[in-house]
């Protein structure tokens, strides 16, 4: 026989439950600006009912808050990471090749650049080749037309060499960066891994280490897989791996190391250029 306030319990686990709701809308609201953030849900269920032993059987008790849960697809999470990863490497790629052009491509055909030099250059052989190669004033204007080339050649030669010196900076930068985040990753590994070892869910947690994969795969092609412990006894295994080596194994993290060449590949290329090596051989 349910006690006299048992219509009161009722009402009680629906303003408890819904409460639950009202602040997590309200916790959606103030992060709607963060960046990683996902939307979160309340997942509820009806509680245990009362059996009366009587012929209508059992009476429903009420509603019970289950758990709050991210809205996040890793199907789409992984997705969005394999385009991210081929947008920066043809970002990249395309900045670069620019660059390169700029240095052999003129803006317009008045700009000098060595293409027009080279143009102009072979013009005027072309007409010292008839009745002009005797006049002293064209086969001058052909030695100027010489230097300029030269000297645009030298301003290519030496623009390609330090382009070579930004791109050998940015491999250290970017291999520093990806040290950073992966660190970063295994350090949030730890704080989830203490919270849900309890059936909690770190939702917010799992946002900031979701945003920084994101912007991991900027910078590398990344695999993500999260194993959950066999038989359901002890800790979630994260890995991240680049190819086939492990970049973060849960708590663990493996580092790029960057080392600078004692020889170079070709005659022109800068010295010190950077090799890159994993941490652990």
């Amino acid at each position: 026989m349910a006690s006299t306030f048992f219509g009161l319990n009722i009402a009680r686990s629906g303003m408890s439950t819904y409460n639950a709701w009202l602040n997590t809308t309200g916790h959606n609201i103030a992060n709607v600006k963060t960046p990683g953030y996902s939307r979160q849900v309340v997942n509820q269920a009806a509680t245990v009912p009362i059996s009366y032993k009587t012929s209508y059987g059992m009476a429903g008790s009420g509603v019970e808050a289950v758990s709050i849960t991210s809205e996040r697809d890793i199907y789409y999470d992984n997705k969005y990471r394999n385009s991210n990863s081929v947008f920066g490497k043809y970002d990249t790629q395309t900045y670069y090749m620019r660059c390169i052009e700029d240095y052999f491509y003129p803006k317009d055909s008045n700009t000098g650049a060595m293409t027009n030099s080279l143009n102009k250059f072979f013009q005027l052989l072309s007409g010292l080749e008839t009745d002009k190669i005797s006049d002293p004033t064209a086969r001058t204007e052909a030695v100027g037309y010489a230097d300029t080339l030269t000297y645009y050649i030298r301003e290519a030669a030496n623009g390609l060499k330090n382009l070579q010196k930004d791109i050998n900076i940015e491999i250290g930068a970017t291999a520093d960066k990806i040290n950073s985040y992966a660190e970063q990753i295994a350090y949030l590994n730890e704080q989830i891994t203490s919270l849900e070892v309890y059936g909690s869910r770190a939702n917010d947690l799992r946002d900031q280490r979701a945003n920084i994969l994101d912007k991991l795969s900027e910078l590398i092609d990344i695999d993500v897989m999260e194993k959950e412990p066999v038989g359901g006894m002890g800790h979630t295994q994260f890995v991240v791996t680049v190819g086939s080596a492990v970049l973060v194994d849960t708590f663990e993290y493996n580092t790029i190391k960057y080392e600078t060449l004692d020889t170079t590949a070709k005659q022109n290329d800068i010295t010190n250029m950077y090799a890159l090596k994993w941490s652990n051989g």
